[in-house]
């Protein structure tokens, strides 16, 4: 694996002691998952027997066991319902399954079972690596699982490119996820591509589509009926959530707005012919799903007038039918293109019709209703060649690495949650593209996206490039009010820095690059071959001096052993000394003395420069011990606050029996367990407080004459 210099920033202010959680927030292809592999790899050297949990979307757990395998050698296991019935089907019952493996990789919607999360109670984690965290950003069970998770684990590692989606809360919540009270900040890492000098490789183009007559009157009826409503709701309200979604529906097609404007009239008219409470939505939607659930919500006070303009529009819809402008140019672009590409869509319905845009093209699909083996097949076909055409929704979108294979990205709509356009770019746009990028969105001319969305996009861009993925974007609130209010791009202080949350920016950039440097000099020193080396018996010999040496000297490598009270070998440097003779010949007597390593002379010196080197090491632990010790006391007390218990904040009490709940946490032995656990870390922190030098081995010793 190359060595990239800011790559290992975080790993060095790990070791450094600077903190105990991390926000990797560099931009789109910057490599935050080897970042974070670093950061693992290095705590496993440290500490062979440590535990490690990697908590990532469902669609990128086996990413993530191939990456750790094939960039660090590190065997993860990817656990989840059917891992967990094998596992439990080999051990006792007594026996807990995520403790037999050390290095698991998981997803956040199966932790967060409150069912899964009573497995957990026991264990803690050196670290914890979550990934795509602005998922858990939001007020959800995500959210409380990843926390409940985080006050478990000595590192905390979030991951995303988009940590500010416009909102100051959901940015607060990630930054503290993991955190104890009084505990210092979030360490934060954001790099744009400038900042570790890579240049700007992406080309945008707004490409504006003429709409056909029907479905210019289509787009002119619909935001007509959907200002109106806007205009005659509160803020907050369901009518308006309702509205935004037909829209976006309409810059998407006309098939999909068509199915959205029939379920609204459907909810409307058994909302006026019924009193029953509506049930409730046991099963969530996908991201890329009609969302309908909000489309029930009255706008108008005239219900009949409502009606009316919702069949009205409805009609035009139907008129349009499969004459969508913007299918049209797609299959136009791509045909002229010529090249892989991949097409984003916000919804499943919509990215369904464009494979019979594509008839003579070889298409295949990434959305959220896929099973892990059908999502590799598709991409295996399109990273190979089999497929040309790649069609996604933002459901997809995340932790995909094509660069290898494509460099256009053809977006259909503009998202209004600006944030998940650079996650689409992200796929193409990564380290290691050695093309120019281009990104294409679809404008309907004359619409919302012309007037209101593509201004925005514009001064999204630039915010990017200058900030990266610390600027702060508009939230899909902020999107809607300039699309229903009239305004033409959203005011100016909707794209600032962001910084609210308790948080320490960090660079390392100096440390960094000499870092690499040392690696790449340790890597070509190391042996080629593939075994292991055995620590050697020392090497004495004889060289011939050059020509202009007046006197034979000596050259002596020791290796130091530093241990910890307990024995721990903490680290092994090296010693060299180099000494003049005053013999013009020596003898092979006079060699072997020379050569010994008991000379008193030589014992001086070398007591002098280990008990050096010993100062220099307790020096450089004191902050990284402190750090430890600390963030391990706030584990003790949280156990002893919560009594290991972290499935009780997810259980709903109005659903379930409580009683359920006490019995299966309420074990003294559950708490005893994982309090063991911690006061065995805090006695192995204390004992790095009384180092030692353990011994003086010689390595290599020489006399030229």
């Amino acid at each position: 694996m190359r060595v990239v210099p800011f790559q290992l920033e975080p790993a060095l202010a790990l070791i450094r002691g600077d903190g105990c959680r991390f926000l990797i927030a560099d931009a789109v292809g910057l490599g935050k998952t080897v970042q974070a592999g670093l950061m693992i790899a290095e705590t496993l050297a440290r500490r062979s027997e440590s535990r490690v949990l990697v908590v990532t979307p469902a669609a990128l757990r086996e990413q993530w066991r191939h990456e750790l395998q094939h960039r660090f050698a590190i065997d993860a296991d990817v656990l989840d319902a059917a891992a967990i019935a094998r596992l439990l089907s080999q051990f006792p019952a007594s026996v807990n399954p995520w403790s037999v493996r050390p290095i698991v990789v998981t997803s956040i919607d199966y932790v967060k079972r409150p069912e899964v999360m009573r497995s957990l109670e026991t264990l803690t984690w050196d670290i914890v690596v979550f990934d795509e965290a602005h998922n858990l950003a939001g007020p959800s069970d995500r959210s409380i699982a990843a926390n409940a998770i985080g006050q478990r684990a000595r590192v905390v590692v979030l991951l995303t490119a988009t940590p500010h989606s416009g909102d100051d809360q959901a940015f607060e919540r990630l930054c503290n996820i993991g955190r104890f009270d009084r505990e210092g900040p979030t360490l934060v890492f954001t790099r744009t591509r400038g900042d570790v000098g890579l240049a700007e490789s992406r080309r945008e183009t707004m490409l504006r589509v003429h709409l056909r007559t029907e479905e210019s009157a289509l787009h002119t009826t619909l935001m007509a009926y959907t200002r109106l409503v806007w205009s005659r709701s509160s803020d907050g309200s369901g009518a308006r959530l309702a509205m935004s979604v037909l829209v976006r529906r309409a810059c998407s097609s006309s098939a999909s707005l068509a199915r959205s404007v029939e379920r609204r009239l459907e909810l409307l008219q058994q909302r006026s012919t019924s009193n029953d409470q509506p049930g409730l939505p046991f099963l969530a939607l996908q991201d890329d799903e009609e969302p309908w659930l909000c489309l029930g919500a009255p706008g108008l006070s005239d219900g009949e007038g409502e009606r009316n303009h919702l069949l009205h529009i409805l009609d035009l819809a139907r008129r349009v039918g499969t004459n969508n402008g913007k299918f049209l140019a797609l299959r136009r672009l791509i045909d002229r293109a010529r090249e892989p590409a991949i097409v984003f869509t916000e919804y499943r319905d919509t990215l369904a019709e464009l494979p019979a845009v594509l008839p003579h093209l070889e298409t295949v699909q990434l959305h959220g209703g896929l099973t892990r083996e059908a999502r590799r097949e598709a991409l295996t076909r399109f990273t190979e060649g089999t497929a040309r055409v790649l069609l996604a929704t933002d459901a997809a979108s995340e932790g995909l690495n094509l660069h290898q294979r494509c460099r256009l990205v053809i977006n259909l709509e503009i998202p209004w949650t600006p944030v998940r356009l650079e996650q689409r770019t992200g796929r193409v746009d990564r380290m290691g593209q050695t093309r120019r990028v281009h990104v294409v969105h679809l404008l309907g001319s004359n619409t919302c996206e012309d007037s209101t969305l593509a201004r925005l996009t514009r001064r999204l861009a630039r915010a990017r490039e200058a900030m990266g993925s610390a600027a702060t974007m508009p939230n899909e609130q902020a999107v809607a009010e300039a699309v229903f209010e009239g305004q033409t791009v959203v005011p100016e202080g909707a794209v600032q820095r962001a910084g609210n949350a308790d948080t320490s920016a960090v660079s390392l950039g100096a440390e960094g690059r000499l870092e690499a440097e040392r690696l790449v000099v340790t890597r070509g020193l190391l042996p080629h071959s593939a075994q292991p080396v055995v620590a050697p018996r020392a090497v004495a010999t004889r060289l011939r001096r050059r020509h202009g040496f007046t006197n034979s000297h000596g050259i002596w490598l020791f290796r130091v052993t530093l241990s910890s009270a307990s024995g721990q070998v903490i680290w092994e440097p090296a010693i060299a000394f180099k000494a003049e003779f005053t013999d013009n010949l020596l003898t092979g007597a006079d060699i072997r003395e020379r050569l010994s390593s008991e000379q008193p002379r030589l014992v001086r010196v070398l007591t002098d420069a280990s008990q050096e080197m010993l100062r220099g090491l307790r020096q450089a632990l004191e902050r990284p011990v402190m750090q430890s010790r600390h963030r391990e006391e706030h584990l003790v007390a949280h156990l002893r606050t919560r009594h290991a218990r972290l499935a009780s904040s997810l259980v709903q009490r109005s659903l379930f029996d409580s009683r359920v709940e006490r019995l299966a946490t309420s074990r003294a032995a559950v708490l005893e367990d994982a309090l063991s656990r911690s006061r065995n870390r805090l006695q192995e922190i204390d004992n790095l407080g009384s180092l030692e030098v353990a011994g003086c081995r010689l390595a290599i010793a020489a006399v030229i004459d």
